[in-house]
């Protein structure tokens, strides 16, 4: 997977959230237009089967709905503004189906990492799978080379599922330390991730121990961030051996970025 390995990466969280409403085509839109190397996002399955993109199991946060995003049909869903509670500037902005996403950046050549939010103990093992099943046919519709797509999960069930029905066919991103998964029980984690983003339990700052990427390196794992535009994080994070930087001001983590010589 040359194209994940090559550099260190900037990928944009939920597209961008500083300046725009995560997770919808503006979005998507700005992040492109920052030249980003990969864009990060969420996607739910609606009641009726949908593959929407969403970051939260519930509507409240970014949208003027409420309630459970899988209690909602897809008409349901599309009649919300997902972007009015940043600014009415965006009240039209809509919850993106998988089809418009793709639609929209299929052809840049941007890198993808794709996070699976259905989760076999939340809505069922079955809902689990085919919320896999429509992303994979989505990135086939598109034509998404597959050295282009990251998946990733906070449950290591699904990642589990993804490896075992698809091999090393996508490149899988976990989290680190373990106790950050959801479920699991019985699975070898390390057999399921290619890289793994560092989240600390406990409130204990923005960047784990180096003895945490150093675990990360000796099972082959790639080790990688999600953190706030900080200089002090960045250059720490560099020096402990992470390879790709999630972030949420794009332009800011740019700036960082190339001063500590890793752009």
């Amino acid at each position: 997977m040359k194209n994940f390995s090559e550099k260190v990466i900037l990928a944009g969280h939920r597209g961008e959230r500083t300046v725009v409403p995560e997770n919808t085509l503006a979005a998507f839109r700005y992040a492109l237009s920052c030249g980003v190397d990969a864009i990060e996002t969420d996607f739910h399955l609606s009641k009726d089967g949908a593959l929407m993109v969403i970051h939260d199991h519930t509507l409240e946060r970014t949208t003027d709905g409420h309630g459970r995003v899988c209690d909602h049909t897809f008409a349901q869903l599309r009649a919300l503004s997902a972007g009015s509670w940043l600014s009415g500037c965006f009240a039209e902005e809509r919850i993106p189906t998988a089809d418009e996403f793709f639609q929209l950046t299929a052809d840049s050549g941007i890198l993808y990492n794709l996070e699976l939010k259905v989760y076999p103990a939340d809505e069922g093992e079955r809902r689990a799978h085919e919320a896999v099943h429509k992303l994979v046919a989505m990135l086939e519709k598109y034509h998404v080379a597959d050295e282009r797509v990251m998946m990733s999960s906070w449950s290591l069930a699904v990642l589990a599922y993804v490896r075992k029905t698809y091999g090393s066919r996508y490149l899988l991103q976990g989290f680190y330390p373990l106790a950050n998964f959801k479920d699991g029980e019985g699975i070898d984690p390390f057999s399921c991730m290619d890289y793994a983003c560092l989240f600390p339990i406990g409130g204990s700052g923005h960047i784990c121990p180096r003895s945490d990427y150093e675990v990360l390196q000796a099972h082959g794992v790639v080790p990688c961030n999600h953190i706030p535009a900080v200089y002090t994080d960045y250059e720490k994070a560099l020096r402990y051996g992470s390879r790709m930087f999630t972030v949420d001001d794009i332009k800011t983590s740019e700036c960082l970025l190339r001063a500590l010589g890793a752009r």
